[in-house]
């Protein structure tokens, strides 16, 4: 994306919030920011666990696909030859 097209969707996104606090009290401004930073936490944590748990499949994938287990030892010892 060029760096124009990501300048309009941040400016559009600040429109926005203003445009849902407009719909509100003055006084409840506080809890729209609350809410937005809980929000903003909780996608952080479920992209987190996401991303965490996407490793762990590709790491089982790439284990079975060698048809030996990385965990456990092959029996083989590798040696290096100076």
């Amino acid at each position: 994306m060029s760096k124009e097209m990501m300048y309009r969707i941040k400016t559009a996104g600040e429109y926005q919030k203003k445009a849902i606090h407009a719909l509100f009290p003055e006084k409840m401004s506080r809890h729209l920011d609350v809410i937005e930073k809980e929000i903003r936490e909780m996608f952080m944590e479920m992209f987190m666990e996401m991303t965490a748990d996407t490793v762990k499949e590709c790491r089982q994938k790439s284990s079975s696909e060698d048809g030996r287990d990385r965990e456990k030892p092959s029996g083989i010892k590798k040696i290096d030859i100076v």
